[in-house]
């Protein structure tokens, strides 16, 4: 206990410049050794080659030059040296010496030096820091002031030299002591010299519950950092150069936290990551890493409308632990009454399916490697590993019975990673169809969540969390996906905020839901200016494993579709200035009502968007109302509703020459259709409910057209036009 204390003490006085305070003993004995404080280690007495050993119990030196000048072989040493990081400051030398011998015996074995300077590494050598012309035969103990400071990490080396000794009958056999006067320094007994002065870091030092001289933050990228005790923790974006977490101390990296070291991390095993629904703290470390860390990973499984889905894909933010390790410090992983099979565990190649750990397992977990789980309510998994600081490669397999493209990787890192640049990295060795990652969701409700290139145009600034498990379909015959650590970034808790700006990006989004009242799917559209009207790599994205659930919502491409089911189409921007018509697939079982609304949009002020049932001749427009059915039957596939996204500036003439177009007159009591028409060409008027309320075929043999509405009451109506493959609507009022 007494020993603990000290040591307390000495870490507080290492950023206190007191003049006179004591950081290096040497001792005066015949077996010299030394101490020093903390974070610096002191070189006891040593002797140049012009001395020789001479006998006692002090330190005790011989064969001195006796001419008046100095030599340079005859010197006595000692030397401190800082730790890497530190900085020695010394203000004091106190030396305890005396000349031998005394009496007259010196008329028959002469004198030791009578002249002695005291000199330092600092300058070579060169000048003197103390002299004396007089040393006398009884013993001497000055306190020399000084102003020596060393480099960071340095070392300073004193030499004592002396010279003008003499002679006797006997020949130079005067010596020179180096006496243990000064007592007990430092726990040192017999020192014979002593330093004082201070030790300071060259960076930022977090002792006792403070920071000298000022906390890390942004800019301090270049400052060398050391935990000496306590608990340091770390809620916002800070940058280091090397950092060091004492055994004594503890980091604690908050869950809005991050910390980026520049050069090298010891962590003395002390070292914690948080983190919650929202927010993930982030290590981030370009050099080599000593020691383990813990992330503390938060699974979320609730979302904000209290639906739980306790199936997440997750990967292990710090790898090398063991999973028998693992549940042990995790009792919450899920398993059966008898402990046997763990609800964790890999995607099966060779199987094709998700399988569980048992408790015989001792895989440990690999970096880049996903994992599927189950997890009781919003908890949270401890990880403890090693911090990855290198490119990671995972191979992905084309390979087994089912499932064969689809590969369950996830982040290796315990930092976030760009989504942008890990597309651009590895979207040449995904499956040009499903080009992109593919991963559970809490706020989605029987399906996948979908994050591409398209996603990319709404989303720019998307990020991967630490820990995040994800499904990857790989190219033909296998491929390599790349962690790279430039992908490595900090969280941003605005980061999945819609630009304000993507109308002026040329960027359009809308999302397409299904409800049976119980169960949600989503499919979604996007119009950017990279995509055409048929398949785009990297843009386009099918439903996952092209197996569509027994109850989804889905879209086929607009042009030269192969009958894959899209989970993601994305669309020409400039198409937001015509018309397009999207095929829709709906899989729902007999005697549900369904529900189809429109749940997000990011589309220009004009835009319309309608659903067309051609199997009830309904037309809604989803603005402004939802569309509800009764199934009567089992529905499947394509064929029967479509997605109209209009504008409907367009019916007023913009058509291209001899297209028909429609206009009303007379108070808005006739509809004119002008233009030449295909055969079978139809006119159908909606009310805004989506309620067939007049249906009639046009004669293709004449070029004008007029439909009678004065049989509908006053309000807002919509007609549509079909001529051949042309498809025209037009919004009505009738007063």
């Amino acid at each position: 206990m007494i020993k603990s204390r000290i040591a307390i003490i000495l870490f507080v006085l290492i950023s206190l410049p007191i003049l006179g305070q004591n950081i290096a003993a040497f001792s005066g004995t015949k077996t010299p050794t030394a101490v020093a404080i903390p974070h610096m280690t002191a070189q006891p007495l040593s002797r140049g080659l012009g001395l020789t050993v001479a006998s006692g119990s002090t330190f005790n030196s011989g064969n001195w030059a006796n001419g008046g000048k100095l030599d340079t072989n005859d010197y006595i040493e000692w030397s401190v040296t800082a730790d890497e990081g530190y900085i020695i400051n010394i203000t004091e030398l106190q030396i305890n010496y005396d000349r031998d011998p005394d009496g007259m015996s010196h008329f028959f074995t002469g004198n030791g030096p009578a002249k002695i300077r005291i000199r330092t590494s600092l300058d070579n050598y060169k000048s003197d820091i103390y002299s004396d012309d007089k040393v006398s035969n009884s013993g001497q103990s000055p306190i020399i002031e000084t102003k020596l400071k060393s480099a960071v990490g340095g070392q300073i080396t004193f030499r004592l030299y002396g010279f003008a000794s003499n002679i006797g009958m006997l020949g130079p056999l005067g010596t020179f002591d180096i006496e243990g006067g000064l007592g007990n320094v430092l726990g040192l007994e017999h020192t014979g010299i002593r330093l004082g002065g201070s030790l300071t870091y060259d960076g930022l030092l977090y002792a006792d519950g403070r920071w000298t001289p000022h906390a890390p933050n942004a800019k301090t990228a270049n400052e060398n950092t050391i935990i000496a005790n306590g608990t340091y923790t770390e809620a916002n974006h800070v940058q280091v150069k090397n950092l060091k977490v004492n055994a004594e101390a503890h980091v604690i990296i908050a869950k809005t936290g991050s910390i980026t070291v520049n050069g090298d991390l010891s962590t003395s095993n002390q070292l914690t990551l948080k983190s919650d629904a929202d927010n993930f703290s982030s290590l981030i470390v370009t050099g080599e890493v000593t020691g383990a860390a813990k992330y503390e990973r938060h699974i979320q499984t609730q979302n904000a409308m209290g639906v739980v889905n306790n199936e997440v894909l997750i990967s292990a933010p710090l790898s090398g632990e063991t999973f028998k390790v693992f549940r042990k410090s995790n009792p919450n992983v899920m398993s059966n009454a008898a402990k046997s099979n763990f609800s964790f565990g890999p995607f099966n190649k060779s199987k094709g399916n998700f399988t569980n750990f048992t408790s015989s397992e001792n895989e440990t977990f690999k970096a880049g490697v996903g994992y599927k789980t189950t997890v009781p309510k919003n908890e949270s998994f401890t990880f403890t590993g090693m911090v990855h600081t290198k490119d990671i490669e995972k191979e992905i397999l084309v390979s087994g019975s089912a499932y064969s493209e689809w590969n369950l990787i996830g982040n290796p890192f315990p930092s976030y990673i760009n989504l942008s640049e890990f597309l651009a990295a590895n979207n040449p060795q995904l499956a040009a169809t499903s080009a992109g990652i593919y991963s559970y969701d809490p706020e989605i409700s029987n399906g996948w969540k979908v994050q591409n290139l398209a996603y990319l145009t709404l989303h720019p600034n998307t990020k991967l969390k630490p820990g995040q498990g994800f499904m990857v379909a790989s190219k033909a015959k296998g491929a390599s996906v790349s962690f790279a650590t430039s992908m490595r970034t900090v969280g941003d808790t605005n980061e999945f905020v819609i630009r304000k700006d993507t109308l002026a990006k040329n960027v359009g989004f809308l999302k397409l839901n299904l409800s049976n009242g119980i169960s949600n799917y989503h499919t979604d559209v996007y119009f950017n200016k990279q995509s055409t009207k048929g398949l785009d790599p990297g843009y386009d994205a099918g439903v996952y494993a092209g197996k569509t659930p027994d109850f989804a919502i889905y879209s086929h491409l607009v042009d030269k579709s192969s009958g894959m089911d899209m989970a993601v189409q994305s669309l020409p921007y400039s198409e937001l200035s015509k018309s397009v018509v999207i095929p829709l697939g709906v899989n729902a079982p007999q005697g549900q009502e369904i529900t189809f609304s429109i749940t997000d949009v990011i589309l220009p002020k004009e835009t319309e968007v309608y659903l067309e049932d051609r199997l009830d001749n309904t037309f809604t427009l989803l603005h402004t109302n939802n569309y509800s059915i009764f199934t009567n039957s089992n529905i499947s596939k394509t064929g029967r509703f479509f997605l109209h996204v209009i504008n409907p500036m367009l019916s007023f003439g913009a058509a291209p020459l001899n297209h028909p177009i429609m206009y009303t007159t007379n108070g808005s009591l006739i509809l004119h259709i002008e233009g030449a028409m295909a055969p079978n060409t139809a006119v159908s008027i909606y009310d805004l409910n989506g309620r067939l309320m007049i249906s009639t075929q046009l004669d293709d043999k004449s070029d004008s057209k007029q439909i009678d509405l004065s049989i509908l009451a006053g309000g807002m109506y919509i007609a549509k036009l079909r001529s051949g493959a042309l498809e025209k609507i037009k919004k009505i009022l009738i007063n």
